[in-house]
C-alpha cells in the first residue's frame, strides 16, 4: 500500500511517499540511495559512487535526479527541503538520535548549502505518538520534564515535540507534522505494537 504525502509540502515537483511493503525500485529507473540505520548521528551527502551508506541515519542530496530512502517503524522520518535550492534530505530520528544531536548535525550540513532558512521546509512523517511511547525515568534527564507526561505512575515521551523544539531553536518555522501515529494506524508498521522486523519505506525525490 502506498501513502502519498506530496500534497502536504510546498516545494514544486518534490514528492514524499511511503509504503508498508517493498517498493519496486526498478520502476524509477534512477539511483535510490539508502542507509544502514543504527540510531547514530551520522549524516552524509550522497554521491554517485555509493548507493548504500553504512552506519548512517541521515542522507542529503543536491541533485534533483536522486531518490533518497528511509526505513522506519515508530521513529521519526524527518524530511528537509528548500523551495529555492536543490538541497533535500531525510533523517531517521529516534530517541537516541534526538538526544545525541542528529537534528543539530543536519542543520549544520544544510547551512553549508543554504543561508536562507525562511524557505526551508520540514516534514515529519508517520511516527509513534506520545500516548503510545512509554519510557523510563531517565528520559526526563535526557529531554526535561516538558516532554514527559506521567499517567498512573507511567511515563510517556513526546518525540515529535522534542524534534519540533530542536528544529525551532535553529530558526525553522515551516514544520509540517502529518500527525499520524504508527502504533494506532494498523496500515503502518510499528515495532512497539507488534515487535515486527518489517519497516515502512519512505522516499523523497523530484518528479
Amino acid at each position: 500500500m502506498i501513502f502519498d504525502f506530496s500534497d502536504k509540502i510546498n516545494v514544486k515537483g518534490l514528492r514524499i511517499i511511503f509504503s508498508n511493503d517493498k517498493i519496486e525500485c526498478h520502476i524509477f529507473e534512477r539511483n535510490i540511495f539508502s542507509m544502514c540505520q543504527t540510531h547514530s548521528t551520522n549524516i552524509k551527502i550522497v554521491n554517485e559512487n555509493k548507493i548504500i551508506y553504512d552506519n548512517t541515519d541521515g542522507i542529503f542530496s543536491t541533485e534533483k535526479g536522486n531518490i533518497l530512502k528511509i526505513k522506519t517503524a515508530d521513529c521519526l522520518p524527518i524530511f528537509f527541503m528548500h523551495r529555492n535550492h536543490r538541497i533535500f534530505g531525510v533523517v531517521h530520528a529516534g530517541w537516541k538520535g534526538l538526544k545525541d544531536g542528529i537534528i543539530e548535525k543536519s542543520i549544520y550540513l544544510i547551512k553549508k548549502y543554504v543561508n536562507d532558512f525562511n524557505n526551508l521546509e520540514v516534514f515529519i512523517g508517520p511516527s509513534i505518538s506520545k500516548k503510545n511511547y512509554e519510557v523510563q525515568k531517565e528520559f526526563i534527564g535526557y529531554f526535561g520534564s516538558e516532554f514527559i507526561e506521567k499517567i498512573d505512575d507511567r511515563l510517556f515521551c513526546n518525540l515529535k515535540g522534542i524534534a519540533k523544539y530542536q528544529l525551532r531553536k535553529f530558526g525553522l518555522k515551516n514544520i509540517i507534522d502529518i500527525n499520524q501515529c504508527t502504533f494506532d494506524n494498523t496500515d503502518y508498521h510499528s515495532f512497539r505494537r507488534d515487535k515486527t522486523l518489517n519497516r515502512m519505506i519512505g522516499l523523497i525525490y523530484y518528479e
